[in-house]
């Protein structure tokens, strides 16, 4: 499923996390997800986003003995038809995919907006607030580190890669007394998923401390995080740059294809 993708990784909108108006509520799809419960719900939201570049143009939708192959692990969630239909249809309701009509004995979910508030199409390619957007490793998958993740360790998984995919931001202070505002995610909440990812070594942390004349120390400490391997700054941003220029290569190719003196040679 990830091969036939091609980029190595997952374009995900960043209003996956986090709605982008300021001065207004934050808190997305993540957190009400979180909120829910719906564990279930995120895994495959994100598995279809992974599929879509090549889903959509199948000439027949997936079995839903293959989802459920996919998203089964010996540590994870159990997946059976009925919690895969299921699913689905909570996806619906959350405004994330449509479920159009069988064709022949099996559905072609498609997905929504990251936000549920529009259709969807591949981000890449602009810059705007709604289309901004973060990548998640292919390794998530194969590696099997969907199954290990609680809720809330994939959660804080997904708002560091968000807040860490700029140039400039390999690393962000997230303060557990801003992430109701900032993100809709309780303290503690955050802080178990942050422990987590610690604990699996996927996160780093590095204290800044900053003088505060007026604290019963005299200084306060940031804590900066920061993703590690496949999921830290660097190597996401070198696979965004690799992919990016393969694409360029192939459509410099399908453009040199197409001259009439291309045709005459062939």
């Amino acid at each position: 499923m990830t091969t036939l993708s091609r980029r190595r990784y997952t374009q995900i909108r960043s209003i996956l996390v986090q709605l982008p108006e300021r001065g207004a509520p934050r808190a997305s799809t993540v957190s009400k997800m979180l909120h829910e419960r719906k564990h279930r719900a995120l895994l495959l939201y994100l598995l279809l986003l992974t599929c879509w570049p090549w889903l959509e143009e199948r000439r027949n939708p997936l079995e839903g003995s293959i989802w459920i192959r996919a998203l089964t692990s010996k540590s994870g969630l159990t997946w059976t038809p009925s919690t895969l239909s299921r699913t689905w249809a909570e996806l619906a309701d959350l405004g994330l995919v449509e479920l159009p009509k069988k064709e022949g004995r099996l559905r072609r979910p498609r997905p929504r907006r990251e936000d549920g508030a529009a259709g969807y199409d591949v981000p890449g390619g602009r810059r705007d607030r709604y289309n901004a957007y973060f990548s998640l490793p292919d390794e998530f998958w194969t590696d099997g580190l969907f199954a290990k993740l609680s809720l809330p360790a994939l959660v804080m998984l997904l708002v560091i890669a968000k807040e860490t995919n700029s140039k400039k931001t390999k690393e962000v202070w997230l303060p557990y007394e801003h992430m109701p505002e900032w993100y809709g995610i309780s303290a503690k909440s955050a802080q178990k998923g942050i422990t987590e990812l610690l604990a699996e070594r996927l996160l780093k942390r590095r204290p800044d401390v900053r003088p505060a004349p007026l604290s019963p120390t005299g200084s306060t400490t940031h804590m900066y995080y920061s993703l590690t391997g496949v999921y830290g700054h660097t190597s996401r941003a070198a696979r965004r740059k690799k992919a990016a220029s393969a694409r360029a290569e192939r459509e410099a190719q399908r453009a040199l294809d197409a001259t009439p003196e291309s045709q005459e040679t062939s």
